[in-house]
């Protein structure tokens, strides 16, 4: 019960990495608000974490809902955020030549503007109390370049030096902000473009060097750990959890 007593908003969490982390939090004894665009999601993901768990659905890619959410949440969870983890984003593939305009905006309203926005917010309380946890869900592709993946790329290296920023800004008010980097994860949007022919997951496990792919609950395992207090003093880094893709250069 590394989380008992503690309360946690986790975004995008009914799904994928995001559900693995909410469950890990649940687990740990944390009551999470549960955040998604569709409510129906959000009340079923909430019901199978337990009495503790809040639904609160909201669209991330427009400022007022992310604002929304904070106060929704904070009311929800009794007054008091003490982790929050960003995590709601998507991908956007197309080569750079190509890609509209409203695309590579939408994809950083979602992947970044919707992290500052949401830190602020909750940020605020936590400076008053002089304590809390964030966690930025990146990429390895904030450090690591594909191509046709420019918005992407380009959203999650600024949520990395978002996480840096406001690290060093906030320490010593007691509120540290971590990122997480993962590789590739057996998450639904993986295996869906794995069967449609886009993504070879045996060619990305075989170029991973730990040979597959990352699971869901690894990333919880990984969040768990920076919001608890065993991660008492680190704050401005950026946990690459990628089975070695990003250190492997050898062709």
């Amino acid at each position: 019960m590394r989380l008992a007593g503690k309360t946690a908003i986790v975004t995008g969490s009914t799904k994928g990495i995001g559900l693995g982390i909410a469950r890990a939090f649940a687990r740990e004894g944390a009551r999470v608000a549960v955040n998604a665009r569709s409510a129906e999601d959000c009340a079923a993901v909430a019901g199978q974490l337990g009495a503790g768990a809040v639904a609160v659905p909201a669209d991330l890619s427009r400022s007022d809902e992310v604002r929304r959410l904070a106060r929704e949440a904070t009311r929800a969870l009794g007054g008091r955020v003490d982790v929050l983890v960003n995590n709601a984003g998507q991908p956007r593939v197309a080569k750079s030549v190509e890609l509209p305009e409203p695309d590579y905006r939408y994809t950083l309203d979602l992947n970044l503007n919707a992290y500052f926005l949401l830190s602020q917010e909750i940020g605020r309380g936590m400076l008053e109390r002089r304590g809390g946890a964030i966690i930025n869900v990146t990429s390895m592709n904030g450090t690591v370049p594909f191509p046709q993946r420019l918005a992407y790329c380009v959203s999650k290296a600024g949520a990395n030096m978002l996480t840096r920023v406001m690290a060093i800004e906030w320490a010593q008010a007691g509120v540290r902000v971590n990122a997480i980097a993962p590789g590739y994860v057996e998450t639904e949007i993986v295996k869906s473009l794995s069967a449609s022919g886009i993504l070879d997951r045996a060619k990305l496990a075989a170029r991973t060097p730990m040979g597959r792919l990352g699971t869901p609950e690894e990333i919880g395992e990984a969040a768990v750990f920076l919001a608890s207090d065993a991660a008492s003093f680190i704050t401005g880094e950026v946990l690459t959890v990628d089975g070695g893709w990003s250190s492997y250069g050898y062709v």
